[in-house]
């Protein structure tokens, strides 16, 4: 991205300051859609990016400033905008920002860049702004692998132009070093600025819409998410239980174990709903710690959760219930009105040739469960015996 000529007509010139205004106006966009969904904090960053880009556009394409100053000033700007898209990227992703080498990748690339121009060889800083330009955006493009599987339609498309538009800045900085335009007094203007001019305006616009559409398949399924979970615990909810087992009906060596909190209403009277609360988040993870992630677990209603295990021998479905039942009774709760513990009960259902759905299996597990409650809390029983 790189300043005009006095003349208005649609050279490359004009098509960069185009793309400059081009990128405030995607930027604005991408911070309308920030604000209303601030927990994707690389929106914010995208949108930083692109302003500097933009803003560095237009200094060096519209601004009244010499061409050496106008390049120390556009080629800064828009180096650390491409560093604030790769740590938007990165964002994306979820892998961990590498703060300190961020900061010492832009210190690296805008010295390399401007000393040159201080020297008095603006040819040289504009063609290593546009090679470390390439290099930044191949680095943007590669956090996209990792959150192919999201959506694979937008993050191509991202990919793609990412890509495209570092191809586009590489031609440009390998004709200057090929001319040997070391010294220059006028923006460079040449077949590969043509292309870049018209690659960035496609970039800017395509990759402001594909992260626009990614971030909207991201909220749907944040959304569809939230409707299958429950929000305390982080396990299923009841809708999302059934539905599940809707699709994928249980078979013959298929369990159903049934958890309630034992007089759960006391600890809520006695310590208040906010130790009600830890006390059920931590059951939650007792289960989580005992039980591998193809088995079911959910949060039905209240204190009650079910543990739905596939093909796995009866006395195993028993231990693990048992281990489960210790494991929280060990478990010591702080709180203002002195520490404590608690128990859980279980009742336990095996699924027959003669079950036909879930619920058959379901009600006989809570019948299971009830004579726990009866025989004093505390206990595991299946449908014919006490366990523990």
């Amino acid at each position: 991205m790189r300043r005009g000529k006095a003349s208005l007509g649609f050279d490359e010139n004009t098509l960069f300051f185009a793309a400059g205004i081009c990128a405030l106006a995607v930027a604005l966009t991408i911070l309308s859609v920030w604000y209303q969904n601030s927990r994707d904090r690389f929106l914010l960053w995208g949108c930083l990016g692109m302003i500097l880009l933009g803003t560095g556009a237009v200094v060096y394409y519209a601004g009244p400033l010499p061409l050496a100053t106008a390049s120390i000033v556009a080629f800064t700007l828009e180096s650390i905008g491409f560093i604030l898209l790769i740590l938007g990227s990165r964002q994306i992703s979820g892998r961990a920002i590498r703060g300190r080498f961020l900061i010492f990748l832009a210190i690296a690339v805008i010295c390399a860049t401007i000393f040159p121009i201080l020297a008095g060889q603006t040819g040289t800083g504009t063609a290593i702004f546009n090679l470390t330009s390439a290099l930044l955006l191949v680095m943007t493009a590669k956090e996209y692998f990792h959150v192919y599987r999201e959506a694979p339609v937008s993050v191509t498309g991202m990919i793609a132009l990412y890509v495209v538009t570092a191809v586009s800045f590489f031609l440009c900085g390998a004709v200057i070093l090929y001319d040997r335009q070391w010294v220059m007094t006028t923006i460079p203007s040449n077949w590969a600025e043509n292309i870049n001019a018209i690659t960035v305006i496609i970039g800017i616009t395509g990759i402001g819409a594909l992260s626009l559409n990614f971030t909207q398949s991201r909220i749907a399924r944040r959304h569809a998410n939230d409707a299958r979970t429950d929000s305390l615990t982080g396990l299923l909810n009841r809708r999302a239980l059934y539905d599940m087992l809707t699709d994928d009906e249980l078979q013959l060596g298929d369990s159903v174990v049934i958890f309630d909190l034992d007089a759960f209403k006391s600890i809520n009277d006695t310590h208040g709903h906010i130790i009600g609360d830890r006390v059920l988040g931590s059951f939650a993870n007792v289960l989580r710690s005992h039980v591998r992630s193809e088995a079911l677990i959910s949060r039905v209603g209240g204190e009650e959760f079910v543990l739905v295990l596939r093909q796995k021998p009866n006395s195993e479905v028993l231990s693990l219930a048992d281990a489960i039942r210790k494991a929280f009774e060990a478990t010591v709760f702080e709180a203002l009105a002195g520490d404590f513990s608690t128990t859980t009960s279980a009742g336990i259902a095996f699924c027959t040739p003669g079950d036909r759905d879930f619920q058959t299996v379901f009600h006989r597990a809570d019948a299971a469960l009830y004579r726990a409650k009866n025989l004093g809390r505390n206990k595991v029983c299946t449908e014919l015996h006490n366990v523990a």
